[in-house]
């Protein structure tokens, strides 16, 4: 009749179990393991884990009582390895043969409440087996969207309906040493046990993000902010905040390969994940979907706000998708995607907009901050740069950017280069330019203008850094000029002196945010304006050298 019995049990479990859409969280937490894992959960919470870890060769206590035996069936048929013993009959016996299976590299699994209560109170095998071994305890938790409770049986057992959608959720791992005791971690698993069924029962399936992320044993968050430079430090305070706020959490980042640099080595981020434009085909964009599957996002934020992102979003397919807007609020159907965040007002700067996200999801609102690495081989390479160029150390350092991504946004070669000689003139300072392809039109050629123009050295360093050695000779200057791009913000970000010239745009909304950063704008009856090829450019004829040296002189720190 056990044998009967057990075959109907197993009918049931794979043919309840094939129907439900199980959703995994935290799954790395035993993944990841390079020993076996020793699973605990409540007794009454067990048909999800039963069904999920099958076939796995788990070994698993099953008592000695008929009920035993049928369960011993059931997990035979399941690929499960039985071991005989209980918390009140063979208990000594069945902990060695758990002890053994674990030492031959196998997980285990125990209904730590098992096999007759009281309901969740842990008995001590699971602990035990987690000492002598070695491997961590692993809690496991899981609930399903329809389901029906046994009230009258000691374990409440959970049996999901069909068709349901459900979650199995693991906690961070538990290691047990000999400097514990049984009773002290008994106690640390049993508040893990029911914060995790609490979080499975109460806010796996509801809507409240932030109790979501509060009762998450490690709550996964997908920044999507593809490019550019200014609009990637622009989401830098943002990721600052959310990282002390959920310092558990894992934290990953897409961003295309122009702006990776950036983000490499950041302590904020547990991992940078390279969209490389140049790659583009279908075939890639169908791996690129399924690495981001991969990731199990819990909530991915959009702060970029295009198409571009909403295809990344959508590629993730988080639980909750959220997004701020740059400008112009969220574009090219982004808002299908994600749940826009409104910004206080419609002003405010793209930080300030990003930051109501991080406000959003629960996080106190610190004083911008720009979490940027630093890179000794980057810096080692602007040293010798630097050196090679005969660069006294003894005298100021000014770099320059008279690029920039729009046309209309570059303040005049011959201005630059006049500005130069006052800089040199009175104050004898090294002058450095920088510049690359920034945005959409080559700044080649610049560099030659003004150098052409200017008598005394200056050493020109477009097109010839890194990112990452851009940031590093930044870290080095006593004052940075430039128009507004990309370079602009990332001095601003690190806090170095800077004189912004700033002309169509609006400083309010995207100009420099903190830093100590000086802007020099002139108010004309066209701006703000997104007209890239301005002919007239009215805005920058406005700005005089005079001026511009005036802000240099008084931001200009001697060493």
């Amino acid at each position: 009749m056990s044998k009967i019995l057990s075959f109907i049990g197993w009918v049931i479990i794979n043919a309840v179990g094939r129907t439900l859409r199980i959703r995994e969280i935290n799954g790395a937490s035993w993944k990841n393991l390079k020993t076996g894992a020793v699973f605990a959960f409540w007794h009454g919470e067990q048909f999800i884990p039963f069904y999920v870890h099958r076939n796995q060769n788990v070994a698993i206590m099953s008592s000695l009582s008929k009920d035993g035996e049928i369960q011993a069936g059931i997990l035979r048929r399941c690929g499960y390895i039985p071991v005989r013993g209980s918390s009140s009959r063979g208990a000594e016996r069945a902990l060695v043969g758990m002890i053994r299976h674990m030492k031959k590299g196998r997980s285990t699994a125990y209904a730590v409440d098992g096999p007759r209560g009281p309901l969740h109170e842990i008995k001590p095998g699971a602990v035990y087996t987690a000492l002598k071994s070695g491997c961590p305890l692993i809690p496991v938790s899981s609930s399903a969207q329809w389901y029906k409770v046994f009230s009258k049986a000691w374990d409440k057992y959970e049996l999901p309906l069909p068709f349901s959608k459900a979650v199995i959720a693991y906690g961070e791992p538990i290691y047990v040493t000999g400097d514990d005791t049984i009773e002290y971690k008994s106690r640390e698993l049993r508040s893990s046990l029911l914060e995790l069924s609490s979080f499975t029962h109460k806010c796996s399936m509801a809507d409240d993000i932030k109790k979501y992320l509060a009762l998450h044993p490690r709550a996964r968050l997908l920044i999507i902010q593809p490019s550019r430079i200014g609009d990637v430090i622009f989401s830098l305070p943002a990721l600052s905040d959310i990282r002390k706020q959920y310092p558990h959490a894992w934290i990953g980042w897409v961003v295309d390969e122009r702006c990776a640099p950036l983000l490499e080595g950041n302590t904020c981020l547990d991992e940078v994940i390279v969209f490389d434009r140049s790659r583009v085909s279908l075939r890639y964009l169908l791996n690129f979907r399924r690495t981001l599957r991969r990731k199990n996002a819990d909530i991915s934020i959009d702060f970029h706000g295009l198409f571009k992102s909403a295809f990344l979003v959508w590629c993730a397919g988080a639980r909750f998708r959220i997004g701020s807007a740059s400008t112009n609020g969220m574009r090219e159907l982004s808002w299908l995607f994600s749940k826009e965040i409104a910004p206080q007002t419609i002003d405010s700067h793209c930080v300030e907009r990003h930051l109501a996200v991080a406000n959003y999801l629960g996080c106190n609102i610190a004083p911008a901050e720009y979490p940027i690495a630093k890179d000794e081989q980057a810096a080692k390479r602007v040293d010798e740069i630097l050196s090679k160029n005969g660069i006294d150390k003894s005298k100021p350092l000014i770099a320059i950017h008279p690029g920039g991504g729009w046309t209309a946004r570059r303040w005049h070669t011959e201005r630059f280069a006049e500005l130069i000689a006052r800089l040199q003139s009175s104050s004898g300072a090294a002058i450095t330019l920088v510049g690359g392809r920034e945005g959409g039109t080559s700044e080649k050629g610049l560099n030659e203008e003004i150098v052409a123009q200017v008598s005394s050295p200056v050493t020109d360093m477009t097109g010839k850094l890194t990112l990452k050695e851009l940031i590093a000779l930044l870290r080095r200057v006593d004052l940075f000029i430039a128009n507004e791009a990309g370079p602009l913000h990332i001095a601003t970000a690190l806090g170095i002196p800077a004189i912004a010239i700033l002309g169509p745009t609006d400083p309010r909304r995207t100009g420099p945010f903190g830093g100590k950063t000086r802007v020099i704008r002139h108010e004309v009856e066209c701006q703000p304006c997104r007209n890239r090829g301005c002919t007239s450019k009215e805005c920058m004829e406005l700005i005089t050298v005079e001026e511009v040296f005036s802000a240099a002189t008084t931001s200009l720190q001697p060493r």
